[in-house]
């Protein structure tokens, strides 16, 4: 069985107080075998949101193997997506644009 979660737009635009209201959202994960956490290369608020979904994550027990999946990386420049693979280097980097 496959199961997808789309949990940024949850947590998007709340004050962290908030945050844990919406936990509901990803207590499906607790049962899954691998999560993976798909998240968009362009975001500048990129390294906050990984941490507070990871965070969430911890915090219901979701502790299964979590594979870090950039993607859009075709929208920015070679020097954020080399800054990117130096801090999340065990991350799979993709691009559904250009195949990637």
């Amino acid at each position: 069985m496959i199961l997808i979660n789309d949990t940024i737009g949850f947590i998007r635009d709340l004050p962290p107080s908030l945050i844990q209201a919406f936990t509901s959202t990803l207590e499906d994960s607790i049962e899954a075998n691998l999560l993976l956490h798909v998240i968009d290369a362009s975001d500048p608020l990129l390294e906050d949101k990984i941490h507070i979904v990871d965070q969430i994550l911890d915090q219901i027990g979701a502790h299964q193997p979590r594979v870090l999946v950039i993607n859009k990386i075709d929208i920015i420049t070679p020097s954020r997506l080399k800054t990117l693979k130096r801090s999340f280097s065990d991350a799979q980097f993709l691009s559904a644009q250009i195949g990637e």
